[in-house]
């Protein structure tokens, strides 16, 4: 494994333990996803900061708010990262209010859609996002009415903060949707939005269907099949390199390392999740080198793109996987 790599693998499963001894009631697979997080910045983790931003959370929204819940967490993390924490988050309660005015629902997905394009894009041209945002969103919805619902806020957010063309971008997403089901993926939200992560890449509906076809098959012959409700994740690693059988031997690195550090085996995560983080770890190495121009791959333009998606990817997985985990327990 890489030393930079292993690095920021073990400052995660420092991290892990530092947030497992300090929030207990907080769910599993967010303390993962922050731990993760975290590593990818090389921030150690600051118990005290983040009760600080927990409460702050609190005291600032109603105990109905979509900024609580399974939120509450997962925003202490990404805001924590943030110089000043509090005029962010105001920024974000701000953005949301404007949404809400403009029709997108109350959910789970808009918050986190809120705080993409506040981390993205200055406050001066957050209407002509929030206008893009909703033309990504109407576009989803006539494609694919009984697919698109609130799940599909962050991407089409992502897409937002992005300078492709919407009738372009959406004819790429429906190329690549229609290309990944004739190559054996089934048809359904997940797909769709790895065809939104897609869509990102400049290279051709082919290459870049192909590569992803070819990882999710790597993988899987690996004994590491990534679970449907990760594909966006399968979409990052899809166009940070071209080189699929190093991609999936680093990713095995960090996946046997990980298995075999406690609070990580198969008595505390299930294999996907698994998956996931060692994917995580191996996308963000992979986009520090596109940044530092050590990598080269046709990501001229949407590099920064890359970076956000790449976020919200573990954000949706994470999400997805703590809900279905809720429902079954319940």
């Amino acid at each position: 494994m890489d030393i930079l790599l292993k690095e920021k693998v073990d400052l995660m499963i420092e991290n892990f333990y530092k947030l497992k001894k300090n929030f207990k009631w907080e769910h599993t697979l967010i303390k993962h996803f922050s731990a993760s997080v975290h590593a990818t910045k090389k921030r150690s983790v600051d118990v005290f900061a983040l009760e600080d931003i927990k409460k702050y959370i609190k005291t600032n929204t109603s105990w109905t708010s979509y900024f609580r819940g399974i939120n509450q967490f997962t925003l202490c993390t990404l805001l924590y990262l943030e110089e000043d924490y509090k005029d962010f988050f105001q920024n974000t309660i701000d953005l949301y209010e404007k949404m809400k005015n403009m029709g997108f629902k109350r959910s789970t997905y808009l918050p986190l859609a809120a705080y993409t394009i506040v981390k993205e894009v200055p406050k001066d041209k957050w209407s002509d996002a929030l206008n893009r945002m909703q033309d990504f969103y109407e576009s989803m919805k006539r494609n694919h009415f009984w697919l698109t619902s609130t799940d599909d806020y962050v991407f089409a957010a992502v897409l937002a903060t992005t300078d492709l063309d919407v009738s372009q971008a959406s004819e790429q997403i429906e190329n690549c949707y229609t290309t990944l089901n004739k190559m054996g993926f089934y048809k359904g939200n997940d797909l769709q939005t790895l065809s939104h992560i897609l869509a990102i890449g400049e290279e051709s509906t082919e290459e870049k269907c192909n590569r992803a076809t070819k990882i999710y098959h790597e993988l899987t012959n690996k004994k590491m099949k990534p679970r449907y409700s990760g594909l966006a994740t399968l979409g990052v690693l899809s166009l940070i390199t071209p080189d699929v059988d190093k991609l999936v031997k680093e990713i095995k690195e960090v996946y046997d390392y990980l298995y075999d550090k406690s609070g990580y085996g198969s008595w505390s995560i299930d294999k996907s999740m698994r998956v996931m983080l060692a994917s995580t770890l191996v996308a963000d190495f992979y986009v520090e080198g596109l940044k530092k121009g050590v990598l080269e791959v046709t990501l001229s333009n949407s590099i920064n793109a890359i970076i956000i998606a790449q976020q919200q990817a573990a954000v949706a997985a994470t999400i997805a996987a703590s809900s279905a985990a809720a429902s079954s327990s319940s």
